[in-house]
């Protein structure tokens, strides 16, 4: 089994360390925090009565400050690398979740949900993400495949937060989440190490045949025969398959908010139904997002993963309409099982992609303007939900415009076709300043010629 997965090699190469270290972050992370946000908002409004506004709100500034913060994260990831961002991120998360324990108020929720949300972003996927993707190539579907799963187990550890809530009180479980994420966070930040060649290894742990044909050729490169090095942040910006691909990612994060932001307390609203009956959807999604990042790192290094996501598109549209017209079991099942697969799918494959189009070199900061392209999905996601809830009355209309636009991600990876890198000094900024050297010297030469 293991050889079949990481490798023919007797001894196991030490980027899966990387990959399993990564996995238990977003585990946490995503589930003591994430995917526990329902199970609190709960609580927060049975204790002080608050509108489904004031939830959309405190998600919504979280999405806005997780995307202006992207560019900024990316470039540190880059300069400082993922061990000392973790550390920061995880440091932060847990001063975040205990000062959470000690709201009193709308505008203190929000702060304070702020600043642990701050922590998720500098300590969770990006910086995570980076690392893997510097330690893989041919393999590198199946890393990030592997290292996204923690957001899946994640979703078993909010039904222990939720346990915990009911068992000590929403501020208690607070301040013990936090005191676990300061411990497990920074023990397992001593595994990331920067590069490959900081151990004396090579990617992927050393030369390796193609997994389609069994000869040398990169996945990378043939994926994306335009490539003949690492395109730079800036050069990657300018291409249409940097937009095509962030707008794809951030499209189907709508349907991802509005879940994350009002799926339980939508639940908890039908008829016959309560917040508690949230933790079967969760389960039943949790066995199909695995499913579904297992089949897309089984497969993302061995087919091409623009047909693929696709279909992961589709199953968000198909998947968040049926939250939408729920009204019993049946559609809350077909909306864990098709979002389930999709969510699971959708970001390896698109992280794979993102990596073999544009290269390892600058990834921590073309990954930080993604996020601040995706950032108005999620934001959208999560605030409209609750807007439109408090206007209407139901969750049903919102969620069916927002599946719709989740459904438009289908178009942008259309859209996303291999970019091809521009000749090595041919940006407009390097051709001026030779122009001016060229001119600068030759006015040198003259008056040194009239002398």
């Amino acid at each position: 089994m293991l050889p079949a997965l990481f490798g023919s090699n007797r001894k196991i190469f030490y980027g899966w360390y990387i990959v399993g270290a990564g996995l238990i972050i977003n585990m946490l992370m995503g589930g003591l925090v994430m995917h526990a946000f329902g199970f609190y908002a709960a609580s927060l409004k049975e204790e002080f009565a608050w509108s489904a506004t004031i939830f959309g709100i405190a998600s919504a500034v979280t999405r806005v400050e997780s995307g202006l913060l992207g560019p900024i994260q990316g470039w540190a990831i880059d300069r400082f690398g993922p061990r000392m961002m973790l550390r920061v991120g995880v440091t932060t998360t847990a001063l975040g979740m205990v000062l959470f324990a000690w709201l009193w108020d709308p505008a203190s929720f929000i702060g304070f949900y702020i600043l642990l949300s701050v922590g998720t972003s500098i300590g969770g996927f990006m910086t995570v993400s980076v690392a893997v993707v510097t330690w893989f190539e041919r393999k590198r579907s199946r890393a990030i495949g592997f290292m996204s799963m923690g957001f899946t187990f994640g979703a078993l550890i909010s039904i222990v937060a939720s346990v915990l809530i009911g068992a000590l009180g929403w501020r208690e479980a607070s301040v013990v989440t936090g005191i676990f994420l300061l411990v497990a966070g920074w023990g397992l930040s001593f595994l990331f190490v920067r590069h490959p060649a900081d151990k004396g290894l090579e990617v992927d742990g050393g030369h390796e045949g193609s997994l389609m044909d069994g000869g040398g050729t990169s996945a990378a490169l043939a994926s994306n025969p335009h490539r003949h090095r690492d395109f730079t942040a800036r050069e990657a910006l300018r291409t249409r398959a940097f937009w095509g691909l962030a707008l794809a990612h951030g499209a189907p994060l709508m349907v991802v908010g509005m879940w994350l932001g009002h799926g339980v307390l939508h639940i908890a609203e039908l008829p016959g139904f309560s917040a508690a009956d949230g933790r079967i959807v969760v389960t039943v999604m949790v066995v199909t997002q695995l499913i579904g990042q297992l089949l897309s790192a089984w497969i993302g290094d061995r087919y091409p993963k623009r047909p693929l996501l696709i279909a992961c598109m589709a199953g968000h549209l198909a998947g968040g309409i049926s939250l939408a017209l729920a009204e019993g079991w049946l559609l809350l099942l077909a909306f864990a099982v098709l979002n389930g697969i999709a969510w699971g799918g959708r970001g390896t494959l698109i992280t794979a992609l993102r990596a073999e189009y544009f290269g390892a070199s600058q990834f921590g900061r073309i990954m930080g303007w993604t996020s601040l392209v995706m950032m108005p999905f999620m934001t959208i996601g999560m605030l409209g939900s609750g807007i439109m809830r408090d206007i209407f009355g139901t969750y049903d209309l919102p969620f069916v415009v927002f599946s719709i636009g989740a459904g438009t991600g289908i178009l942008w990876v259309l859209l996303a076709a291999p970019p091809r890198l521009p000749a090595t000094g041919s940006s407009p900024s390097r051709s001026l300043r030779h122009i001016l050297t060229e001119r600068f010297n030759a006015l040198r030469a003259r008056r040194l010629d009239s002398r």
